[in-house]
């Protein structure tokens, strides 16, 4: 987009322009507006041929004001003599993005239908637009001149504008008639036929602004071409132009003009730092998790910034700034961000956890991964009916998380398996006693020791369904036989210690080992109700671990 906002010499009337041709407006902010004047004079104001009925034109002085209104319009009035008023208006249709911009205006509103800024009248004017009348077909009536045109920048520095219009952008001149729409219609012949009052003539422009604040500009209508350099002010905008530079090598009184214009404006007001907007995600490095109630601290300024959620948005002043974002078990993220003017940036700041936090995480996962084994543990002797190793299963799931739901609802139902195992076991020792079937009852019976070490039904019923045996199996009256020598036997704490052993091979996954021990303990104590129990599971698991094998 241009910049520019002084418009001077003739047509001080229309809006933002470059010298004589419009541009996007420029009074770009609602309620801003401004003032300024325009002086030019020839540079030739002799005469060669004075009998003739051209005269040198004279000097002449313009005041104007302007008003912008929504961002995008622009109202200006113009005084080109006490009795010469005309006022203009222009608005953008679009504003530059990736494609060009698009504006509209009509200058001219006025009550005549000619003027110039040397006043009103078809032969009030310049050389060449007074010649119309006389010489040729007719002057193109400047009141309500509209005009459409577009504007492209390029880069920071060059801008170019294209546009056509009626009015004040016809002319007949010997070289600007071309560039109306009257050259496909008269020709050749535009200085005899009468001219079209709904002609539309071509303009264009370009303009080089350097950062300084310098801008050159050239520019070619249907009346004349004109260069100039304006400085672009925080205040001021002064403008020095030669217009209808191509009257240069033609016959006197025919001159270029010189043009000095000044112009202020109230933007100064609207005047602020420039800023810009930087949005901020912290995340874990690793997980990509967003770390929440993370601290941003801003060095330059001494501020603080807290990402309740893992990502904030803060507008800044254009420049560079150090960040450090902090967050408990992390390391501290230092880094450097430069923020630019009118633009929104996304940083992601990838943190790194503390070795301290990282030994931690991994105490905490093995301490996880314990728990899940003892509960796993505790599912399986459940399983098994064995509720001790069971209990001794929860407990240590507890020691390392007495908050442990599973752990809690598991020891408070032990009591209750326990209770129904017993009934369960008692049940079926009395019914296979009354069955006679006394080997199995005593193994029911002991499983109800097993639960309830001091059940004295159990330990009663258990001497007479022994008795019961040693009668129903003594076998009929024999000769007595030769003794055989004694088999060296254990005495009741060492089978004990045997039976402890082999429960600390079950334990811990030696199956092998540990059903060699429950034989040997059988083959010394046939009815030792554990050994039996715990040959039987350890074959099962055995038998197991060669099937998913």
């Amino acid at each position: 987009m241009f910049n520019a906002i002084l418009v001077i010499f003739i047509y001080l009337a229309g809006p933002s322009g470059y010298i004589n041709i419009p541009t996007v407006t420029q009074y770009d902010l609602p309620g801003m507006w401004g003032g300024g004047l325009a002086y030019s004079r020839p540079f030739y104001t002799d005469d060669n041929d004075p009998t003739d009925a051209l005269e040198p034109e004279p000097s002449d002085y313009n005041i104007f004001l302007r008003y912008g209104f929504a961002g995008r319009g622009e109202v200006a009035l113009s005084m080109y003599t006490p009795s010469t008023f005309a006022m203009a208006l222009s608005f953008t249709i679009k504003k530059e993005g990736k494609g060009p911009a698009f504006f509209c205006g009509i200058d001219n509103i006025t009550y005549s239908k000619y003027v110039s800024s040397l006043g009103k009248g078809d032969t009030v004017g310049f050389l060449e637009e007074t010649r119309y009348v006389t010489e040729g077909g007719g002057r193109p009536p400047e009141l309500f001149s509209a005009y459409v045109g577009m504007q492209k920048s390029f880069g920071k520095i060059f801008n170019f504008v294209l546009g056509f219009g009626r009015g004040r952008f016809v002319g007949y001149g010997e070289r600007s008639y071309v560039l109306n729409t009257d050259f496909f219609v008269l020709g050749d012949n535009y200085n005899t036929e009468e001219h079209s009052p709904w002609a539309f003539g071509l303009f264009f422009g370009a303009s080089l602004r350097f950062p300084f604040g310098l801008e050159f500009m050239g520019e070619i209508d249907g009346r004349d071409a004109s260069v100039g350099i304006r400085y672009h002010n925080k205040y001021v905008t002064p403008t020095i132009a030669i217009t209808k530079i191509e009257q240069f090598g033609d016959r006197r009184p025919f001159s270029p003009r010189f043009t000095l214009g000044i112009e202020a404006t109230n933007r100064f007001t609207f005047d602020r730092p420039r800023s810009g907007t930087i949005e901020v995600v912290i995340q874990d490095v690793s997980s990509q998790e967003l770390l929440i109630n993370a601290v941003v601290e801003v060095a330059e300024i001494n501020k603080r910034y807290f990402a309740s959620g893992g990502t904030f948005s803060v507008s800044l002043e254009a420049g560079n700034y150090t960040m450090i974002v902090k967050k408990p078990d992390y390391v501290d993220y230092v880094a450097k961000v430069n923020i630019k003017p009118d633009t929104r940036n996304k940083l992601v700041f990838n943190m790194n956890k503390t070795e301290q936090a990282l030994r931690f995480e991994t105490a905490e996962r093995e301490r996880e991964k314990n728990i899940r084994n003892y509960l796993e543990q505790a599912r399986i002797y459940l399983s098994e009916n064995n509720l001790q190793e069971a209990k001794t299963a929860y407990q240590m799931a507890l020691s390392l998380d007495p908050n442990n739901s599973e752990a809690k609802d598991g020891l408070g139902n032990l009591e209750l398996r326990r209770t129904q195992l017993i009934d369960y076991y008692t049940t079926e020792a009395r019914k296979q006693g009354q069955a006679k079937a006394y080997s199995r009852a005593v193994e029911l019976w002991q499983e109800v020791l097993v639960l309830d070490p001091g059940n004295t039904t159990a330990e009663e019923a258990i001497a007479d369904l022994r008795r019961q045996q040693t009668i129903a199996t003594k076998p009929p009256s024999q000769p007595p036989k030769p003794s055989e020598p004694a088999k060296p036997r254990l005495s009741a704490a060492e089978i004990e210690a045997l039976y402890k052993r082999g429960v600390s091979f079950f334990t811990n996954d030696r199956y092998d080992e540990a059903l060699n021990v429950f034989k040997q303990i059988l083959a010394l104590d046939p009815n030792h109700t554990g050994a039996k129990d715990y040959k039987a599971r350890t074959e099962a698991r055995i038998k197991v671990l060669k099937g998913s094998s």
